[in-house]
Parts: structure tokens; C-alpha cells; sequence
């Protein structure tokens, strides 16, 4: 009789296993499959990553110090209500079109990624919008900066 209760207990343990996994499994985000991108416009202050993230802006000039960063390839985010956006723009990069816009309002177009926590913007075109307080140097507000604008060398594919 002992024998007989702990192997049925022992079949309910396994059993109710099984069904917390098999609802765990149907439960989780899929994998794998593309992502869809909701194109959108954001608005918001562009800052490079690192001088955000640890205050540091070498050289002293804050908004000279970011697009030094940016054009040397650290990635860029934008600052929004909301919280932060990565910034990307396919495989080639977007420090060309937002270098000049460094640290400043900016409104950029693009398509919205969401996954496992990060927010990213794949650009198609920025512009710096009019701030309250001062006006940079570099692009003038309302100046648009779409991607064709700022050609980079060209790739060749590479055949199969």
C-alpha cells in the first residue's frame, strides 16, 4: 500500500511538471520570425550613449564632446518623455545624419522596434526641432536630414 501511494504521488508530481511546463512554453514570446516595425516620429533630445550613461564628456564642451562620439561610431539614443531609444540605421549607421544634431531637440522618423526591453528607432530622417532656450551651430531647426542626403560608400554584395 506505501508503494502503491508514493508511486502516486509520485505520478501527480510529474504529471503537474509536465503541465506547468507545457503552459510556461505556450506562455513565452516566440522566437525567431521577423520583427514588425510600427513606422513612427519621435521627438525628443539625441545623446550618444556613453556621455549619458557615465556624465563623462571629454574636452569640456558637452555638445562638441557628443558629436565627436557619434561620429566615432557610439551608438546614439534619443531621450523622449517616455524614456530612451536606441538609434540605429540598417547595417551602415547613422552617425553621418545625426552627428551635427548632437544634444539637441530633434525630431527623427523612422520604424519602432520593441523586444525584451529595448526600444529601437531603424532612421529614415532627422531634423532638429526649435528649442525654447538656445539655438547650436550645425543644423538649423526644421532643417531635414533625410538619409540620401548623406551617401556612404557603397558595399558590394558578397556571392554565394
Amino acid at each position: 500500500m506505501a508503494m502503491t501511494l508514493r508511486r502516486t504521488v509520485l505520478c501527480l508530481a510529474v504529471l503537474g511538471l509536465v503541465c506547468v511546463s507545457a503552459l510556461t512554453l505556450r506562455a513565452a514570446p516566440k522566437r525567431g520570425g521577423e520583427p514588425r516595425g510600427q513606422e513612427t516620429t519621435v521627438t525628443g533630445r539625441l545623446v550618444d550613449i556613453q556621455s549619458f550613461m557615465t556624465g563623462k564628456h571629454p574636452g569640456g564642451d558637452p555638445r562638441k564632446s557628443s558629436q565627436e562620439a557619434i561620429r566615432a561610431g557610439v551608438p546614439s539614443a534619443i531621450e523622449t518623455e517616455d524614456g530612451m531609444i536606441v538609434i540605429g540605421m540598417g547595417e551602415r549607421g547613422p552617425a553621418r545624419l545625426l552627428s551635427p544634431l548632437a544634444l539637441q531637440q530633434v525630431e527623427l522618423k523612422g520604424r519602432l522596434y520593441e523586444k525584451e526591453g529595448l526600444t529601437y528607432l531603424d532612421l529614415i530622417s532627422a531634423k532638429a526641432v526649435k528649442e525654447e532656450k538656445e539655438e547650436h551651430e550645425g543644423a538649423e531647426p526644421g532643417e531635414e536630414h533625410p538619409e540620401e542626403e548623406h551617401p556612404e560608400e557603397e558595399v558590394p554584395e558578397e556571392e554565394p
